[in-house]
C-alpha cells in the first residue's frame, strides 16, 4: 500500500533539521524526541503516496545527503541513518500482561497531584450565559432528528454505553 511520506522539518531559514517517514498524521504529532515547529508551515511533505520499503530508501537517501550533526556531517538533528523502524508495532498479549504488572502499586506523588490539580484549574465547563443558550435554542430550532438520533441522545443522558464495534 502507497500510504506512507517523506516529511521535513525546517528552520527559520528553510533549511531541514530533521527528516522523517510518516503515515497518516505523524508529521504533526507532539510525541517526538525531535520537536516539531510551532509553525506549522515549517512541515513540508518532500514525497508522498509511497510504499514502505521506497520511503525508508528515501529517507535514508535524504538524510545522507543533508549529513547528521551528532556524526559532524551535515545539519540534521536526526539520530539514525534512517530505513528502520516498527510500523504497525503491536505489542503481544505477554508483552501488554508485563507492562500493565509494572504499573500496578504506582501512584502519583502529592506533589504531582497537586500540579495536575494547578495545570487543570480554571480549565473547567462553565455554564453558558442566558444570551448564549438562546442563540443555540435559535440555531437549533427546526432541527428534524430521527427516532434513532433521539434515542442516542436519550441513551447517552441516562449513561448507557454505546455498543463497540468489533474489528476484523
Amino acid at each position: 500500500m502507497s500510504i506512507y511520506y517523506i516529511y521535513a522539518y525546517l528552520r527559520i531559514d528553510n533549511t531541514p533539521y530533521y527528516i522523517g517517514k510518516g503515515s497518516g498524521r505523524r508529521a504533526w504529532s507532539k510525541n517526538r524526541i525531535i520537536q516539531k515547529p510551532k509553525d506549522v508551515s515549517r512541515i513540508i511533505i518532500l514525497k508522498e503516496n509511497l510504499d514502505e520499503k521506497t520511503a525508508f530508501s528515501i529517507e535514508k537517501e535524504l538524510i545522507a545527503h543533508y549529513g547528521r550533526k551528532d556524526l559532524g556531517t551535515g545539519i540534521l538533528y536526526n539520530s539514525t541513518d534512517g530505513g528502520e523502524g516498527i510500523s504497525g508495532h503491536k505489542h503481544s498479549k505477554k508483552s501488554l500482561q508485563k507492562i500493565n504488572a509494572s504499573k500496578i502499586g504506582r501512584y502519583h506523588s502529592e506533589e504531582t497531584k497537586q500540579k495536575i490539580r494547578d495545570f487543570f484549574k480554571g480549565k473547567t465547563k462553565k455554564p453558558h450565559s442566558e444570551e448564549t443558550k438562546q442563540k443555540i435554542s435559535e440555531k437549533c430550532r427546526g432541527r428534524k432528528m430521527s427516532e434513532e438520533h433521539k434515542q442516542k441522545i436519550r441513551d447517552a443522558q441516562l449513561g448507557i454505553p454505546k455498543p463497540r464495534l468489533k474489528k476484523v
